[in-house]
């Protein structure tokens, strides 16, 4: 069971709980390349995106062949087609939590999202979600879609199980 779409749509909080609810381990991809490669936010400053992509690409080969696992991707991690084939075609059901770009703006911290969240480090980080929003939403529509921004927790896992 993966969990993916943009930032602060719920990945985490929503996967731990729908993990819980199915007695499955529970993996949130930015949290273990953390632990293996550091912040996420220096390897994007020392090494770049696209290294920070290829890491993802390698932790998406070994995540798909564990069993009763939920999987909280990062919010960039299934936009590569290539890494949600290697979940796909592991079995996996893929979900994509969704959220309208002002409830992600007040989630990521406003004007000081860029503090935390490197692709926000802009000017407008407003805009900046909407137009990465607007670039990802096709990715994300590959997948059944459920918001985040107009349910509980407790209801958005019970939506996921009635997917499964």
């Amino acid at each position: 069971m993966v969990l993916t779409g943009f930032m602060a749509t719920g990945k985490s909080t929503v996967g731990r709980q729908l993990a819980a609810r199915l007695r499955y381990g529970f993996v949130d991809t930015d949290r273990l390349i953390e632990e293996r490669f550091g912040p996420v936010p220096k390897i994007f400053r020392t090494q770049g995106e696209e290294r920070f992509r290829a890491i993802e690409r390698e932790l998406a080969s070994e995540l798909a062949a564990l069993p009763a696992l939920v999987i909280a991707t990062g919010g960039g991690m299934l936009v590569d087609s290539a890494v949600a084939d290697v979940f796909i075609g592991a079995g996996s059901l893929v979900v994509s939590l969704v959220a309208d770009v002002d409830t992600i703006y007040q989630r990521v911290g406003g004007e000081r999202a860029g503090e935390r969240r490197p692709m926000l480090a802009v000017a407008n980080p407003r805009q900046r979600i909407a137009e990465l929003v607007a670039e990802r939403e096709s990715a994300y529509a590959r997948f059944p879609q459920v918001r985040t921004d107009t349910n509980s927790s407790a209801r958005i896992v019970d939506e996921i199980v009635a997917l499964m």
